[in-house]
């Protein structure tokens, strides 16, 4: 007889001497701990007392019948979801649908083995088991779930006083002119280091991975045409304008290709979006140095979840709708899927040559 790996408390109820005995002696010797009761109205109030992980009934018992138990039991907000075995001699299927529509989880029919009882026992054991695993996983991912909203709204707030900050810290030495703003650039975010970053043996030797990876990159990411090319973080920002480059390739195309050709420079996963954005001409009088600062905003906010969400789902290149919609015919898509920030987001890949 297979015997359970973790003990179970019990409690049978069996009105018969001789078979209650029989029942218990297997249960125990499978390991389970095993209350017992002689009819319904005790058995009922034993399980209020112990509440037993499992209960196995007979059917055929004087005052209380086992259907009438399972109903009892049933209608327990504390114990009313105990998983449940009948036993009865009666196989007519209308009496086996009787039991189960009752709410039962098993029926068993006399005579059975010792070892079908157990197997039986078991069964309930496990798929309770499996019910309590599946909702503790469901509520695992409302909290994940919670908090990714919260650290998108967090995030939100970071850009929108960084946005404050530039203006407040920086003098911009350059007049109006030296702004840009474009209302329909495409905006390429890639990640220079990739899944590989946390096995980098020391600071310096991250410091130099990242100075290789930027340059590297950085002339990859001209060479397909960008207009600016910026560090943001760990990673690149690049700004493809609708009305630079080749005129027989589009922004889109053009930023597509960048990121399929970064390869060995940026490793890590590409967030692809078309929308408005700013730069801000800035100065720092103290070092004497002049250049551009993107501005935060909606455009800036999607290209980076949809880099997020390609590393998550381990995609190479995920494009917003806005992005993929200038892209038909001239790459393949792959996986379609929500971002966290609720965005539509589009696996991109390069088309098989031929």
């Amino acid at each position: 007889m297979a015997q359970n790996s973790a003990m179970a408390v019990l409690l049978l109820i069996e009105d018969d001497d001789a078979q209650r005995f029989v029942a218990a002696f297997a249960l125990k010797k499978a390991g389970h701990s095993v209350h017992e009761a002689a009819d319904g109205p005790s058995g009922l109030a034993l399980a209020r007392e112990i509440k037993p992980e499992a209960i196995v009934c007979d059917v055929m018992m004087p005052g209380m019948t086992g259907y009438e138990v399972v109903t009892e039991l049933r209608q327990d907000a504390e114990i009313g979801h105990t998983p449940f075995v009948l036993l009865t001699a009666m196989s007519d299927r209308k009496q086996v649908r009787k039991g189960m529509t009752s709410g039962a989880d098993d029926y068993l029919t006399k005579p059975y083995r010792p070892e079908e009882l157990c197997e039986a026992v078991d069964a309930v054991l496990e798929r309770r088991l499996s019910q309590q695993e599946a909702f503790l996983s469901s509520v695992s991912g409302v909290v994940e779930d919670a908090l990714l909203q919260q650290k998108e709204h967090l995030g939100r707030r970071y850009e929108q006083q960084l946005a404050k900050e530039v203006s407040a810290r920086w003098e911009r030495k350059a007049d109006a002119k030296g702004d840009l703003h474009y209302e329909n650039a495409v905006l390429l975010q890639a990640d220079l280091l990739g899944p590989g970053a946390n096995g980098t043996s020391s600071q310096e030797g991250l410091a130099e991975r990242v100075k290789r990876a930027h340059q590297q990159a950085r002339d990859t990411l001209y060479l397909f045409g960008a207009d600016h090319v910026l560090p943001y973080g760990a990673d690149l920002l690049s700004v493809f304008a609708g009305d630079s480059g080749t005129a027989t390739m589009s922004a889109e195309l053009r930023a597509a290709r960048a990121a399929f050709a970064l390869g060995k420079a940026a490793p890590g996963a590409c967030g692809l979006h078309r929308g408005p954005v700013s730069l801000v001409a800035v100065h720092d009088e103290l070092h004497d140095v002049q250049g551009h600062s993107i501005v935060p905003g909606p455009a800036v906010s999607s290209v980076g979840g949809m880099r997020d969400h390609a590393r998550s789902a381990g995609w190479r290149v995920a494009a917003s709708s806005a992005a993929a919609e200038g892209l038909q015919g001239q790459v393949a898509t792959g996986q379609r899927a929500t971002t966290a920030q609720g965005e539509q987001a589009v696996e991109l890949l390069p088309l098989e040559p031929g």
